[in-house]
């Protein structure tokens, strides 16, 4: 089996290297330099196929530092990566809760894991066996050096500007990526298909009214894009799904939307749907 990220160009110059519909990365070229948003688990040559694409410098652009988004940064050394500092400033914390998660402290251990167990929901056309003897031969991650991108701050590219906008709620730190020109927002986890927020002690809702503050933040700018780069689940999505967790999220916390316990897939916890968005609001997996 020969590996390939799925490509597909979603705009002049932008385009989706999906990492077997596992999950997403996004490569975005200016007229002097080109931005890798996220990285993917590091299943794969994904820096040759970036540069397939594009012979431009290149810097990497994180929304968030989860494991399946920061896992193909030791492909790239020597390429400057942005991220958000509340997530930065987390990514050894946030590694000893990936062990935990995983069960495990070889990161070889995590990609095939990540493989087994979404492997099956998200490409269940795919021979999984072939997959997993696709995993590197790069078993450690000690962690990687970053630099602050903040609420608002505009990475040129050259004649194309991205402009960083704060998110939080899946983490601290997620950082959506708004390409004007094009009218895309690079949201990450977002805003996916489906969102999980880690089930909260006592079930407190302070993640979820996080979530509602994020969208609302997002539709007050909805005039800017029509559309969602997401990191999961599909490649692109309307922007309307931003509208559909801002009302979801309202209605769990006024009591006019409820929810209930479910285990679909490799999730469990509870879950409650409007329109196009599915959130998993105390999500135990």
């Amino acid at each position: 089996m020969s590996y390939r990220h799925e490509v597909t160009e979603i705009a002049p110059r932008t385009w989706c290297l999906s990492e077997f519909r596992l999950v997403n990365a996004f490569l975005i070229e200016g007229e002097e330099r080109a931005a890798l948003v996220d990285t993917g688990c590091g299943i794969g040559d994904l820096a040759r196929e970036v540069r397939e694409l594009t012979d431009k410098p290149l810097i990497i652009l994180l929304t968030h530092t989860h494991f399946d988004h920061d896992g193909g940064i030791y492909e790239f050394p020597g390429v400057p990566v942005y991220v958000n500092p509340l997530d930065g400033e987390r990514i050894a914390e946030d590694r000893v809760s990936m062990v935990k998660y995983m069960g495990t402290e070889d990161y070889n251990e995590m990609r095939r894991g990540y493989i087994r167990s979404r492997g099956p929901i998200r490409c269940p056309d795919l021979d999984q066996a072939e997959l997993l003897k696709l995993v590197p031969d790069h078993p450690t991650n000690d962690g990687y050096s970053w630099l602050p991108v903040r609420d608002g701050n505009e990475i040129d590219l050259g004649g194309r500007v991205l402009k960083a906008i704060h998110t939080p709620g899946h983490t601290d730190g997620s950082t959506c990526f708004l390409d004007a020109e094009n009218r895309i927002l690079f949201s990450g986890d977002c805003a996916n298909i489906s969102i999980i927020l880690t089930r909260q002690p006592g079930n407190d809702m302070k993640l979820v009214k996080i979530c509602n503050s994020t969208m609302t933040k997002l539709w007050k700018q909805e005039a800017s894009f029509d559309r969602l780069a997401v990191g999961h689940d599909a490649v692109t999505l309307d922007k309307q799904i931003v509208r559909d967790y801002r009302d979801l999220s309202a209605g769990l916390l006024d009591g006019t939307i409820t929810g209930s316990y479910e285990e679909v897939g490799f999730r469990k916890g509870d879950v409650a749907r409007l329109g196009m968005a599915e959130l998993w609001y105390q999500c135990d997996a």
